[in-house]
């Protein structure tokens, strides 16, 4: 369930180019991950004055995406990988959501009590996939709103956005700054079952594990 499900497809496609950036240091690729959500958030800021910035978002959020499967790829191509690398890697992960998250909240597009409401749920998320790996079973990437399915949902909101303009919407007596407050506060709840999800896998799995000791 969800765009995770794609993943081993996604990086067949990516090993071309995983074979020509073999120059580069996987950790310069996750960097540039981060790199991309940072001019993503510039854009959100700039977008108010110049509504086409938002046209740029869902390129830049696809960047972050292929970043974070690029920099794995050439880490085992060119004999890189360690294990730093992936804390690395899952510490930049969790930086670039908070930038594109809470970062939102700081712009005229967004609540910034929502935006840290999902910011928050979405880092609960993330560490209950890790708690697989802790456990011994594996880190847990699946659930309903995974990494990719929220690139996917808010670069599919700045489209809309950039369509139907930054007015801000009416709902009964709920006033929302425009249509990303209404992405936050449905990632909220994606959110909360995404960790259950990622919870009961990890748990079927440690019962797996313990049946066939």
């Amino acid at each position: 369930m969800g765009l995770y499900d794609i993943k081993p497809r996604f990086r067949q496609i990516l090993n071309p180019l995983a074979d020509r950036l073999a120059w580069l240091h996987p950790d310069a690729i996750t960097l540039a991950g981060l790199g991309a959500s940072g001019l993503a958030l510039l854009c959100f800021f700039g977008a108010s004055e110049q509504r086409w910035l938002l046209l740029v978002v869902p390129c830049l959020l696809f960047v972050r995406i292929a970043c974070n499967a690029l920099d794995g790829l050439v880490a085992q191509r060119t004999g890189r990988a360690r294990a730093f690398g992936e804390v690395l890697n899952e510490g930049v992960d969790r930086l670039s959501d908070v930038v594109l998250l809470l970062g939102l909240g700081f712009t005229t597009l967004a609540s910034l009590s929502l935006a840290a409401l999902a910011t928050a749920m979405v880092l609960l998320s993330s560490y209950a996939g890790l708690l697989g790996k802790a456990v011994g079973v594996g880190r847990e990437y699946g659930g309903i709103l995974g990494k990719a399915d929220r690139m996917f949902w808010m670069g599919l909101t700045a489209i809309v956005a950039w369509k139907i303009g930054l007015a801000p919407l009416q709902f009964s007596a709920v006033r929302l700054r425009s249509v990303f407050d209404v992405m936050l506060a449905c990632f909220v709840p994606l959110a909360i079952i995404t960790m259950c999800q990622r919870i009961l896998r990890i748990r079927a799995r440690l019962h797996q594990a313990g049946s066939s000791q």
